[in-house]
């Protein structure tokens, strides 16, 4: 069930003493929303939850330091919904359904069993549902300020496949921890002196045997901080030059130097590492009906028409081919809609994204590119080996994973600057200790 308490659900569990005294108090101003204490002490208990099972309840960073990591990431995703908001995004009662039933496959369960486990857990469907709606607000949000501007070159194409060597023999793909000290783009030199002095007291701190999930929990600015770090398998390829040289270095269960890159001061941790293997990727078949906006239709006309479309494919009114051949407006309509076999990287990214979470036999969309209004079916998947003599298409991919990441995290940097955030949590707390 560690899906279940990763997606940063709102527990239903009663609130402590101290924050039953803050009930409607604001913690934070948010440009025109607010935080408040309530809504924060919530989401700590679910985030001391999910600590104490990957580090055990000695090792966790006080209360008062998580919840004021909490609060910045609070304050960050507040800031994504709104800038989606304002962006006229939508996202539809059939697509949050849609996202559960992955996410129940994933835990090899029923919808209906899964939103049992919910409630033996103490969650509340209705805002169970709410999160997964903002996690793909948030994720629309990405696509387009960042990943839809994403491009690769032929020139870095052919350099990482220079550095990768014939098959990439004797690579190892990395599971790594990190903490990150961001370095603000327009910082002296006198405060990047006192950055990466800091950055290396916390890597002194590790070294004497503090566990590195406390550490990076309480001071780590990564948007992996409050999971103690925890980054997740890495290929070469998706890891900038500078840290992989470092990593190259290390065995597993020991910790990198501190590393610099555009974004901060860097400490990894090296959990476990394995040999490459021969490259695969995901292929999926599709078929999509296209619904264009450029030629009389309004998109609110389109989306409900998609909406409508799925409606009957989902009933077993229509089949799907039946309604891309009448309705579709893309070239593939001949051919009932069918796009083939696709692999990531050989469509736009909000399309991608949304074929790639799909299993097989499944439905999804609407999803609006700079094409018109989507809607898909997923016929089959499959597990397709990459000839390594001829793998640009794998190198595209890890760039392109790497760019996003690195330039992700910029964004939100800039996307925190340009907000208004009136922080008012220290205030809070002194009323609670008075």
């Amino acid at each position: 069930m560690l899906l279940i308490l990763l997606l940063g659900t709102v527990s239903a569990l009663p609130l402590p003493a101290s924050a039953a005294q803050l009930v409607d108090r604001i913690v934070a101003v948010v440009n025109d929303d607010v935080i408040t204490a309530t809504e924060l002490d919530q989401a700590l208990q679910q985030s001391i939850q999910r600590l104490r099972q990957r580090m055990g309840r000695e090792n966790l960073p006080s209360r008062d330091v998580l919840r004021r990591q909490l609060l910045d990431r609070m304050i960050i995703d507040r800031i994504q919904l709104q800038r989606a908001r304002e962006r006229g995004f939508q996202v539809s009662p059939q697509e949050v359904d849609d996202a559960i039933s992955r996410i129940a496959g994933q835990n090899n369960l029923s919808p209906s069993r899964f939103r049992q486990a919910l409630r033996q857990r103490g969650v509340d469907y209705g805002e169970y549902r709410e999160r997964i709606k903002e996690q793909i607000l948030r994720s629309r949000l990405r696509d387009q300020a960042v990943r839809s501007k994403v491009h690769v070159t032929k020139e870095e194409v052919r350099s990482y496949l220079a550095r990768q060597g014939k098959g990439g023999e004797g690579s190892y793909e990395y599971k790594l921890q990190h903490i990150l000290v961001t370095v603000p783009e327009e910082a002296s030199p006198q405060k990047t002196d006192r950055l990466q002095n800091k950055t290396e007291k916390l890597l002194e701190r590790i070294n004497a045997g503090e566990q590195f999930g406390k550490v990076a929990a309480a001071e780590s600015d990564g948007q992996n901080a409050l999971e103690g770090g925890e980054l997740g398998w890495f290929k070469p390829g998706e890891l900038p030059a500078p840290v992989l040289a470092e990593l190259e270095a290390v065995d597993p269960g020991h910790l990198s130097r501190v590393v610099r890159t555009p974004s901060g001061f860097h400490i990894f941790k090296v959990t476990d590492r394995r040999p490459m293997k021969s490259a695969q990727e995901t292929q999926v078949k599709a078929r999509h009906i296209l619904l264009r906006t450029d030629s009389g239709r309004s998109e609110s006309e389109a989306r409900s028409l998609a909406n409508e479309l799925l409606r009957q494919v989902r009933s077993g009114a229509a089949s799907f081919p039946e309604l891309a051949s009448q309705f579709s407006d893309g070239p593939s309509a001949k051919q009932g809609g069918s796009l083939g076999w696709i692999s990531h990287g050989e469509m736009v990214q909000p399309f991608e994204e949304l074929v790639f979470s799909l299993d097989p036999g499944s439905y999804g969309g609407p999803v609006q590119t700079q094409f018109g209004i989507h809607i898909v079916q997923v016929v089959e998947e499959r597990q397709k080996a990459i000839d390594p003599e001829d793998s640009k298409k794998s190198a595209r991919n890890a760039l392109r994973t790497r760019k996003t990441r690195e330039r992700t995290d910029q964004w939100l940097r800039q996307l925190r600057a340009q907000a208004y955030v009136d922080i008012r949590l220290d205030e809070q707390q002194a009323k609670t200790a008075n």
